[in-house]
């Protein structure tokens, strides 16, 4: 078997929990000889582009096994052995080469069902209001310089460390931001308020990385800020708060950030998530159930116009954005969530009391529209529920729910190609 990884943690971090299981294993990383390389060895760890530089003639696995296999990356290594079975595990399977590479998805678990057996930690959410408007995005993500150009601002910085004084109490917390230049400013704010804080980086030397890390670990540093090197897979149960300190357009990179406070330790009943980007509102809560699928999305259409509105008083066609007519003066009232600009919020979707104690395969078709309609779940996931029920039960819930007769059918299509792929749905017990 080859398993392959992608970051050095990552690879230590298998060598060492294969060890301990008493795997005999060999590692073919860019410090092994050639000569030290047997290719009979029953597993080898590898790391991706050392693998598919060093290919060694002759060597081919019975199995792949990749982690963190929503990178594309790995595909690189996949074309090299196109008759091998590969195995993928990833908690976000999202990319553009997951449907091309994989063709089969095993979703077993979720999120909730983790946190009710004791797995992961349930999540304690905030969420800064804040207007977003001046973002633009290419080739579906923020851009980097207009994420920049918003989150380095004096004000930023002060808002984030403000809040993980009054929040945090002090507790272990890491620090996701906006690039190398963004992380290293935040680390010295931290810095200039008396806060021991560190910063890793792509630039970080490896010694200086393992030494930060280290001391993270033990405790001797509350705050590590980093860009882009600790989303996927570094493994530190302590940590309490996670900081998202950017926006994004990925649900991958928003889940991923999130579940680096997700470990279980001793004494940790929470984590709590800092988002300043206003995340929540465009992925939604980190621990909702989600509906994974090998499904290629339909492109969306090219962006559309700007939105406007109309001025009541002159009548004059203005951006929606703006508040204020220059032409005639006129103050547009402002909403709620306008008003909460500037304020952090706690992020909860409330279920309905009459719900908790029951298993989701228990609920009937009115209560399955009650858990839609408290939003602690995605409507997405709800209807999988509904689809394990017979028709019947399908045009119940429509009924209740005011679908027209092509959601069912909709409904019915997705069921029967969920049976033949034997794609079964987990049912877990609610709790609030």
């Amino acid at each position: 078997m080859l398993l392959l990884t992608d970051r050095i943690e990552l690879f230590l971090q298998t060598f060492e929990a294969l060890n301990r299981i008493g795997v005999m294993v060999q590692c073919l990383d860019a410090k092994s000889k050639k000569d030290q390389f047997n290719p009979a060895a029953l597993v080898t760890v590898g790391m991706v582009e050392t693998v598919k530089r060093r290919l060694l003639l002759g060597y081919v696995p019975g199995l792949i096994v990749i982690d963190e296999c929503h990178k594309g990356n790995f595909t690189k290594v996949m074309d090299l052995y196109p008759s091998v079975k590969v195995i993928g595990a990833t908690a976000t399977p999202v990319g553009k080469h997951i449907p091309t590479y994989y063709h089969r998805i095993v979703n077993l678990v979720n999120i909730p069902i983790l946190i009710s057996q004791g797995y992961l930690a349930p999540c304690k959410a905030f969420q800064m209001q804040e207007d977003l408007s001046d973002l633009k995005v290419k080739g579906g993500e923020y851009t980097d310089d207009s994420l920049y150009n918003h989150f380095n601002k004096r004000k930023m910085y002060t808002g984030v460390v403000d809040e993980w004084v009054k929040r945090c109490g002090g507790e272990k917390t890491i620090v996701f931001n906006v690039n190398i230049e963004h992380a290293e400013q935040m680390h010295q704010d931290f810095l200039s308020r008396g806060i021991q804080s560190e910063v890793v980086t792509s630039k970080t030397p490896k010694e200086e990385r393992r030494r930060i890390l280290a001391a993270f670990k033990a405790g001797l540093v509350p705050v590590l800020n980093n860009c882009g090197i600790l989303t996927t897979g570094y493994d530190e149960p302590t940590i309490r708060w996670v900081i998202v300190n950017r926006a994004t357009k990925s649900l991958p990179l928003w889940l991923q950030m999130c579940g680096r406070g997700s470990r279980t330790c001793e004494g940790k009943s929470y984590f709590g998530v800092l988002d300043f980007g206003m995340n929540h509102d465009e992925h939604g809560l980190w621990e909702e159930p989600r509906d994974w699928s090998l499904d290629v999305k339909k492109k969306k259409d090219k962006e559309k116009a700007p939105p406007t509105k109309d001025c009541p008083q002159c009548e004059a066609m203005l951006p929606a954005s703006v508040m204020k007519c220059k032409h005639c003066g006129y103050e547009f009232e402002r909403k709620e969530t306008e008003m909460l600009t500037g304020k952090m919020v706690e992020i909860k979707s409330k279920l309905p009391d009459y719900l908790v104690g029951i298993k989701t395969e228990e609920l009937t078709a009115q209560q399955l529209w009650d858990l839609q309609q408290s939003k602690r779940f995605s409507h997405k996931y709800v209807w999988s529920l509904v689809r394990q029920h017979d028709d019947d039960f399908l045009k119940e819930f429509a009924t209740i729910a005011g679908y027209k007769w092509s959601w069912r059918q909709e409904q019915k299509r997705l069921r029967n190609q969920e049976q033949e792929q034997n794609k079964k749905v987990v049912n877990f017990t609610l709790q609030d």
